[in-house]
């Protein structure tokens, strides 16, 4: 049963993905469904009440840490809201490791935007002014077909975090 979870997450994180590279947009039913599947998820294998508990910990760790990035419009408010809706499949040291992840995969995906637009010389003028003026790094509401893709990074980041929460189910019922 792990492992039709399992695929079922890589399914849903791959819709986003794929939503967010077409449109830039992830919709509010695929969140809503990636969170209520997490709680079920959650309920089935974590014991009912104290299951349910530990996925709405990883929902306010996903929150707490995602939202003050859609704040800053750093990101945008679907990433935002698909971190904190795939946490409930992690809990909250999960949705940790899956922000940790996560950052690290939008750097490098942030660096390869930046170079696929700019150019290496444009890119490179780019970062210098992004680092002694980081609100440079912000979005504009005017450029929504050059925003980065962060629903890339954020499956990333989950599907490692998942398998770290979930790895040693899925190992079992593969072998």
């Amino acid at each position: 049963m792990v492992l039709t979870f399992s695929l079922v997450l890589i399914a849903l994180l791959g819709a986003a993905v794929v939503s967010d590279l077409r449109a830039r947009r992830i919709a509010n039913a695929l969140n809503l469904l990636v969170l209520v599947l997490g709680l079920t998820q959650a309920v089935m294998f974590g014991g009912g009440a104290g299951g349910l508990w530990h996925a709405a910990l990883g929902v306010l760790t996903g929150l707490a840490i995602w939202f003050p990035m859609f704040a800053l419009r750093l990101i945008g408010a679907g990433d935002a809201k698909l971190m904190a809706a795939s946490s409930a499949w992690l809990g909250w040291q999960g949705a940790i490791t899956a922000s940790l992840v996560t950052g690290a995969a939008g750097g490098v995906l942030g660096a390869y935007w930046l170079l696929r637009r700019y150019g290496m010389g444009r890119a490179a003028h780019a970062l210098g002014l992004a680092l002694r003026d980081p609100t440079q790094l912000r979005m504009q509401p005017f450029e929504a077909r050059e925003r980065v893709p962060y629903a890339m990074a954020v499956a990333v980041g989950v599907l490692v975090a998942w398998w770290s929460v979930a790895g040693e189910n899925i190992r079992r019922a593969l072998t």
